[in-house]
Parts: structure tokens; sequence; C-alpha cells
């Protein structure tokens, strides 16, 4: 099961994330009418739609703690175009620490992330962290 391709589009994602691999990100993985939908009621929860929208979100994510965020999928579930990566958070900002599990959930078009569902354990944890 490792081996589907849907796994490993997901996979990849994350470790391009973790490297800081934008343009991987953008030109390999990222369908060009990508849609990340981001839960909760703080400054960061909406729809971000098209490359360069989830881009700039996840490179916000990124900067604001220091590039110290990290998403570390545990387990995966996969179906014809979804994946579902169980996975855990790690993040430190302003002297705070960021430590939640999650779902998020991939549909995969053409060997590409076309839309992406996030459901945090805590979400409001979630939102309070990212507060200005």
């Amino acid at each position: 099961m490792a081996d589907h391709p849907n796994i490993t589009v997901a996979a990849n994602s994350y470790d391009a994330m973790a490297k800081g691999n934008w343009d991987y990100l953008r030109d390999e993985l990222l369908a060009d009418d990508v849609v990340f939908h981001v839960p909760g009621q703080g400054s960061l929860a909406r729809d971000y739609r098209g490359k360069d929208e989830v881009l700039g979100y996840l490179k916000r994510l990124a900067q604001s703690t220091g590039d110290t965020l990290r998403m570390e999928p545990r387990t995966y579930l996969v179906g014809d175009d979804h994946v579902a990566a169980m996975l855990s958070v790690y993040a430190e900002r302003e002297g705070r620490v960021l430590e939640d599990t999650g779902l998020q959930v991939y549909r995969v078009t053409g060997g590409r992330i076309s839309e992406r569902w996030s459901y945090p354990d805590d979400p409001g944890a979630v939102d309070a962290f990212f507060a200005s």
C-alpha cells in the first residue's frame, strides 16, 4: 500500500514543505486550480485557491514559526482519488509550542494535489497559536 501513487504525492508534499522546496511543490505537486480548506476561526482560516494563494499560506506558516513547523504523517488511508494522512504537528512561535494531531485529506487528480481539507484535533489551539 505504501507504493500507492496518491500516498507518494501526499508524502512528497510533506517532504517538500519540510525542506522549503516551494518550487517542487508548485511545479510538480499542486494542480493549477488547487484549493486548501483551512478550518477554524483564526486569521488563517479560509479557503486558499490556486497555487499562489496555497504557497503563500504554506510559506506564512513556515515563516511565522521560524521554520520549526513539522507535519509528520503517522498513517495513510488511501482510495481511488483521495488519500488521508493522520499526522502529528509540532511548531514553536514566540515562546509558545504547538503539539497537535490531526487529519489531512487530499484529493489527487492526475498525480497532483487538487484539494486538501485539514482537521486538527484542537482547532482552537491552532487558532490561538497562530494569532498575531
